[in-house]
């Protein structure tokens, strides 16, 4: 599966027109968001190649999502810049966007992780109670 992301998905949902310099990185971005993002969460192109009904089919459009975001946060802060000063103003820019780095949140993985077809919480701890 090739990266379902491209620079029209980010072009399209992003709140103001890319300039030239940001179409040109866009491409490296997206494809360095994707690479990540399947380090992050294996297996999302077998997920993506089951069949509509099948339990763990992913979306193709959900992986879009989370690929677009990843780089979308770059875009709003591509220096990785925390706090500046001028003469006149000043300001600092959300922890979140402060990195100015790629990255999957820990909600957009768990958003695309293999969900249990049978609805159980699951858990770290399994007890049986009695006796065999």
């Amino acid at each position: 599966m090739d990266n379902p992301a491209e620079l029209t998905h980010v072009q399209e949902s992003f709140e103001r027109p890319l300039t030239a310099g940001e179409q040109a990185a866009v491409p490296a971005w997206l494809d360095t968001a994707w690479r990540k993002l399947q380090r992050r969460v294996p297996g999302i192109p077998a997920r993506c190649a089951l069949a509509e009904e099948a339990p763990g089919r992913l979306g193709e459009a959900d992986v879009r999502d989370v690929v677009v975001a990843m780089v979308e946060r770059k875009l709003r802060n591509p220096d990785g810049m925390r706090t500046w000063n001028g003469d006149t103003e000043g300001g600092t820019v959300d922890s979140t966007l402060s990195s100015g780095q790629l990255y999957v949140t820990d909600t957009e993985a768990s958003d695309l992780a293999p969900r249990d077809p049978h609805g159980s919480a699951g858990g770290v701890f399994s007890m049986q109670l009695g006796r065999p």
